[in-house]
């Protein structure tokens, strides 16, 4: 019998590698494991990595190359990259899946409170999940919140004693990409997810000064939380390198964080994954080197 044919689209990023890991330890006989990436190099990366997957290059920004990547394909997990374009991007992914025709399911990647559009990041994500709504493909929307992934950003900051974190005394719940690509694995592999939009947080609200409190813990040194305004945070996004459109968007999303309305502890994610959610503390004791 031919196993179903499974495709990534952004397959390289921290979502996908975590994905292909989980599904590579936890399903690999329940699909052919089909890897949409931009270059030869990241493919040669992932194959070595995921020995058994296959992979495919192509471009979002170029339809054409969604074609073949898209050949007698059964389910679909669609992951934008971090692009200005995400709405043009997701509208070609999604093209290509219906004109298919094989295609019975799409996972789409998308974020914490996408359905306000509020913020930009909002915005861009819910225009996919619209777009996927209004086409004729079965559709299941992943929602998640921030990374504990990304703290390594704050590093230099926590290594001198201070969390520069301009969110006030606004809590959330930091997620950890591994638990995501588990959880996606997992609606992958089963049945029951259509017309659903799943929220996935981490398992604890944290303040600012809980954050900071974890990571002095776990390095042995005083760490504090400091909030910068919004003018300082851009400021420090744009030196460091960041996009204008990106650095505005985390501002925009701090922001909400400071006004406490990502203060949620969501059950879908330890429902889905079939175990505890993995804390913050954890992700800072296995990763304390970059802290210290």
């Amino acid at each position: 019998m031919t196993k179903p044919t499974l495709l990534i689209i952004g397959a390289a990023g921290n979502n996908g590698v975590a994905t292909l890991d989980a599904l590579t330890r936890k399903h690999q006989d329940a699909f052919t494991i089909r890897a949409g990436v931009r270059s030869e190099a990241r493919a040669k990366e992932l194959l070595a990595k995921f020995p058994g997957i296959e992979t495919v290059i192509l471009d979002l920004d170029r339809p054409a190359t969604l074609t073949p990547a898209f050949k007698n394909v059964d389910k679909l997990f669609l992951i934008l990259g971090n692009i200005e374009n995400r709405e043009a991007q997701a509208k070609h992914a999604i093209d290509a899946a219906v004109a298919a025709g094989s295609v019975k399911h799409v996972l789409f990647y998308s974020v914490f409170g996408a359905e306000y559009e509020s913020i930009l990041f909002g915005r861009q994500f819910r225009f996919g999940e619209k777009y996927l709504e209004a086409s004729s493909l079965p559709w299941t929307h992943l929602r998640t919140i921030f990374f504990q992934e990304n703290m390594p950003g704050w590093a230099d900051g926590i290594k001198q004693g201070a969390f520069y974190f301009g969110i006030g005394a606004g809590r959330f719940a930091p997620l950890s990409v591994g638990d995501i690509g588990e959880i996606a694995a997992n609606i992958l592999s089963s049945e029951g997810h259509e017309g659903k939009a799943y929220v996935v947080t981490g398992p604890q609200l944290l303040s600012g000064q809980d954050i900071a409190a974890v990571f002095a813990d776990v390095t042995g040194k005083a760490v504090q939380h400091v909030s910068p305004d919004d003018a300082t945070t851009l400021a420090s996004l744009l030196g460091a390198g960041w996009p204008e459109w990106q650095a505005k968007g985390l501002v925009e999303l701090f922001g909400v964080f400071a006004a406490n309305q990502a203060a949620v502890v969501s059950p879908d994610g330890e429902r889905l994954l079939g175990r505890p959610l993995t804390t913050l503390r954890s992700y800072a004791q296995a990763n304390k080197a970059a802290f210290v």
